[in-house]
């Protein structure tokens, strides 16, 4: 997966990686066991073996943000397909979406097999440990959204860990569209008790909340749990489509061990 990637190397577009390919280079080990019939002269060349070889490092040290940071997008499926056992899933909901005076309400994590949540006002400060443990961060939209609502609500300069975007994943994969019209794309049901609800009820949810409503509060952990969850199995089913080795959770068996 990750090793088959050269669109990452300055001057490697689509018209050059396909002529790798046609000669046979189909991972980085290929460019270096048979460099001297690499279609590319002088100083070029060289460049090129210096990437591969960066990447064939960053690889062996599990470099994750080395892929992250040079990888284009269409690509992010390769590290999330070589690294999903490390990969830790969030979402974010907020209490409106002004910069200026809206924060996170709820952050849910699917982390190493283990669903979390960090509710305002309760425990929310304790996911800064939890993102200090985790090894590549997977958002739905997070790049716009939750990474940047992270960030504001800490107080943070930046939240400091490799991530993957599943927005770009799945657009690349030629799924458009928010979450919720994926996930029904790919058959994925959530719990009736919650499904329907969207982002901007689950602001009405958290005023109502802190109006007094612990009923209301229980709805917004139980929906910000499922959109991360939701994300996880989107995630799976992308790998899948992509010729990785992924196994299909079933989804109504998935939210029912782990949403109420």
């Amino acid at each position: 997966m990750i090793r088959g990637c050269f669109r990452h190397v300055r001057g490697v577009g689509p018209f050059r990686e396909a002529v790798l390919r046609e000669r046979g280079f189909v991972s980085w080990d290929d460019c270096l066991t048979r460099d001297g019939e690499i279609p590319f002269n002088g100083k070029r060349r060289k460049a090129f073996l210096d990437e591969i070889r960066k990447s064939i490092q960053a690889r062996d040290d599990r470099n994750i943000d080395y892929f992250t940071s040079t990888f284009p997008t269409a690509e992010h499926w390769r590290i999330l397909g070589s690294y999903f056992g490390d990969a830790t899933f969030i979402d974010v909901e907020t209490t409106g979406l002004s910069w200026h005076y809206s924060h996170a309400s709820v952050i849910a994590a699917y982390h190493r097999g283990a669903l979390f949540t960090f509710v305002y006002g309760e425990n929310i400060d304790d996911f800064l440990s939890l993102a200090d443990e985790a090894r590549l961060l997977v958002t739905f939209n997070g790049t716009c959204f939750d990474i940047p609502f992270l960030e504001k609500t800490f107080n943070i300069p930046s939240i400091g860990r490799p991530h993957v975007d599943l927005r770009w994943v799945a657009w690349h994969h030629g799924y458009r569209g928010g979450l919720k019209s994926i996930e029904r794309r790919m058959g994925i049901r959530r719990p009736p008790s919650i499904d329907g609800i969207d982002g901007i009820e689950a602001v009405d949810l958290f005023f109502q909340w802190q109006r007094g409503d612990a009923s209301s509060r229980d709805r917004l952990v139980s929906y910000c749990s499922a959109d991360v969850l939701s994300t996880y199995l989107v995630a799976e089913r992308l790998l899948h489509r992509s010729g990785c080795v992924i196994s299909q959770s079933n989804p109504d068996d998935f939210f029912a061990a782990r949403v109420s």
